[in-house]
């Protein structure tokens, strides 16, 4: 009796999702960038809900956006790595999750990139599968072709040091071109032409490829979009730093 009794209650348990009215208003709250209060109705949900994979995407969604928000490394510490927690768990519960998939791509490139040269360059590989597994679960969602496209930057990027330790880690890096790279911004910005990020990283990686007048156009359409949040503002600075070098 006590065992029928704990396989109903699991089934129960499983079956149980977050109400869609809770992520409608969720929803909300991300669009209109109010991060704070956002993470802690999810954090709230996620006790009720511990098992939903609608709530952990968008609890690692939101430490992303709250990090995101500011240059502060002890900022990004205290999202980052609670952030990929919940990544984990979603893609563990439902590895058919292209949110999920994304996430934990985004995240455990984050943490690699706070730890060192030696956990990113191991983490890299981790950042493209996941990354890759998302963009074929949803091939529309510009944030995963984004994701690509700083993959290919940031491996493409790496100083003649940090290609040294890669061939130390492993025989074979993972090949990365700033042309990839610039390929998968223009697919994201198909996918979602409002984002001030994309028109800053493939201006970035048109700067790379010495593209300098195909950069500026990038890069001065960075500036004139209306930032969202703190985010947007700090890659809007960042896009008017790098027009004023190329003049």
């Amino acid at each position: 009796m006590k065992v029928i009794t704990f396989i109903m209650l699991l089934i129960s348990t499983v079956l149980i999702a977050v109400p869609q009215a809770e992520l409608i208003r969720i929803d909300a709250l991300h669009d209109a960038s109010e991060y704070e209060k956002e993470l802690a109705q999810l954090e709230v949900l996620s006790v009720e809900y511990p098992e939903d994979v609608e709530i952990l995407w968008r609890l690692a969604q939101v430490h992303f956006d709250i990090a995101d928000q500011t240059e502060d490394e002890e900022v990004h510490k205290a999202h980052f790595y609670p952030g990929f927690e919940a990544a984990k768990k979603g893609v563990k519960i439902d590895p058919n999750s292209a949110r999920a998939n994304h996430w934990y791509a985004t995240l455990i490139g984050k943490i690699g990139m706070l730890e060192g040269t030696k956990q990113k360059i191991i983490n890299s590989y981790d950042v493209e599968e996941y990354g890759l597994k998302a963009i074929e679960l949803d091939s529309a969602y510009d944030g995963s072709l984004h994701l690509l496209g700083r993959w290919h930057y940031e491996l493409a990027d790496l100083s003649w040091i940090e290609r040294t330790v890669a061939k130390i880690i492993y025989e074979t890096p993972p090949k990365a071109s700033f042309e990839e790279s610039v390929e998968f911004y223009k697919r994201a910005i198909e996918a979602k032409s409002d984002e001030v990020r994309h028109y800053l990283w493939i201006g970035k990686a048109l700067i790379k490829l010495k593209d300098k007048e195909e950069a500026k156009k990038y890069l001065q359409t960075a500036t004139e979009m209306t930032p969202l949040d703190d985010a947007d503002r700090l890659m809007q600075k960042e896009a008017t730093v790098l027009l004023k070098k190329l003049k």
